[in-house]
């Protein structure tokens, strides 16, 4: 099993549920930074449904995680709090390693109120005043997120500080409108005069002399916006500016440095998402942009404009059109003169060099693994994509069925005809589960919980599922971590209904 990054344990035993978690929680950030950054489509109301109901089992699963186990965030994660207002003390906004009060379930209870997520339609004129509302409501939010972000931890330079927030934010999957995280930053930009180095001085400018004196008031509070666009930058904003081109080249080098598929997808979407922030902010935090500046914004136009191309190119006809469309761009920058293709690899490039040079598309970048696949947007053609579903089936039914027969123990299938199929479709979650339940039998534990791995991230609605990790768990001793898998499946069965209706 791969070591989790965002979140840890001190119960032994805890490394299944762990990875379950870890890779759930990366999976609802990547559904969210593909549905902020494909703005040229939204997700269909069935995938939103999907998302939901994943998200619910998310949320009942570190629930009881956090108190038989000790669950907390082992990554910096960015937050801002969805509801009216901060209570009891807890923050508003922030990182999730300097508030260890914003637990894991909060995070991802408050999931989907943060992406707004709509299905598609044709907007009136009185929805489209609906959402530009919402997107003023948004930009507000996140402005007062990043101030009393600031305020809080006494930030010593402000400017910087504030405008780091809203772009990982956005850049985390945590902003539906990621050009609306942009007109933040470009207001931020505004606001930021020679001396607005203080995180007080920079709140002074929206709020006033007084500053808010609870956060109820930071909430809700009158704020002034700054309403023309600067002629030029102040040192506070450009060292925010720096910081930011300084954030997108490298997030552009984790594309580019990207190992398979799941890596290079996950390090996309989010410098897509970042970058849509920073070319809004670009442009309407200044007049007139100096020349190294409209260079730099020009190439992130450009792409951005790639993104929805390669996309489409890579779910129509697969990776190797992907690599085909790269080589195209890399031929034109070749024939205007870089011959050997360090500008194109250091301006234009979405792909690794190393996959646009090899003949053929290795095996790991041909399709998604297991850990991203439920986050694209509308899996379901490639969750259901078979050859021939009778050779692997138990039983010609639903899922749901095979998972029941599952549970009741089945007539033990052949482990070398599952691993050939997982080999050729990995996102099935009953073989995983089959294989899980092989092992299991001939007394094999460490393989059973390695496979129930990406069975329960395929279906976390499955309970028998979490039925068999719990079992598992307790058999080798670690009864800690058992008792928050056999809790989670207790609350998972009696939530069937409303699962199923998401």
């Amino acid at each position: 099993m791969s070591g989790p990054t965002l979140v840890t344990s001190p119960a032994p035993g805890a490394g299944p549920l762990l990875e379950i978690i870890d890779t759930l929680l990366t999976e609802a950030m990547l559904a969210g930074q593909q549905a902020a950054a494909m703005q040229f489509r939204r997700m269909s109301p069935p995938s939103v449904a999907y998302q939901r109901r994943r998200n619910r089992v998310l949320l009942t699963l570190t629930v009881p995680a956090e108190e038989e186990i000790g669950l907390r965030f082992a990554a910096d994660l960015p937050f801002v709090v969805s509801g009216p207002a901060a209570h009891a003390g807890a923050p508003f906004a922030g990182y999730t390693t300097r508030w260890p009060q914003h637990t894991p379930s909060r995070w991802v209870s408050e999931l989907f109120v943060r992406w707004q997520i709509s299905g598609p339609g044709e907007e009136g004129e009185e929805d489209r005043e609906q959402a530009e509302g919402r997107r003023v409501a948004l930009i507000d939010r996140l402005l007062r997120a990043a101030l009393w972000h600031c305020v809080s931890t006494d930030a010593q330079d402000a400017v910087p500080a504030a405008v780091r927030l809203i772009v990982e934010l956005a850049a985390t999957g945590q902003v539906a409108d990621v050009s609306a995280a942009g007109d933040a930053v470009a207001l931020l930009l505004r606001a930021a005069g020679e001396d607005t180095v203080s995180a007080g001085a920079l709140a002074r400018v929206f709020t006033g002399e007084a500053l808010p004196a609870s956060p109820e008031q930071w909430v809700s509070g009158p704020l002034d916006w700054p309403e023309e666009p600067v002629h030029v930058l102040s040192r506070p904003a450009q060292r925010a500016l720096n910081w930011l081109l300084t954030y997108l080249h490298t997030r552009l080098d984790q594309v580019r440095a990207a190992h398979d598929f799941d890596s290079w997808a996950t390090a996309l979407a989010g410098v897509t998402c970042a970058g849509i922030a920073c070319l809004s902010g670009l442009r309407h935090a200044v007049d007139r942009l100096p020349l190294g500046l409209r260079t730099v914004r020009a190439q992130f136009e450009e792409l951005h404009a790639d993104f929805p191309t390669l996309w489409t190119a890579l779910e129509l006809a697969g990776m190797a059109e992907a690599v085909d469309y790269t080589r195209r761009l890399a031929e034109g920058f070749r024939r205007r003169g870089d011959t050997d293709g360090s500008r194109f690899a250091r301006e234009r490039a979405l792909l690794p060099q190393s996959l646009t040079n090899a003949p053929q598309v290795p095996q790991e970048w041909l399709r998604p693994s297991w850990r991203t696949v439920t986050a694209l947007v509308d899996p379901w053609p490639m969750l259901r994509r078979v050859d021939d579903p009778a050779a692997y089936r138990t039983t010609p039914t639903s899922e749901k069925e095979v998972w029941a027969h599952l549970a009741r123990g089945p007539r033990r299938p052949d482990l070398r005809a599952l691993t050939e199929t997982l080999d050729r479709y990995p996102w099935l979650d009953f073989a995983h589960g089959l294989r899980a339940e092989t092992y299991a039998a001939e007394g094999d534990v460490e393989s059973a919980l390695s496979a129930l791995v990406p069975a329960l991230v395929l279906a976390p609605e499955q309970a028998a599922g979490w039925h068999l990790l719990g079992r598992l768990l307790d058999r080798q001793g670690h009864t800690a971590a058992a008792g928050a898998a056999l809790r989670t499946c207790r609350t998972v069965e009696r939530m069937q209904d409303q699962l199923h209706e998401a």
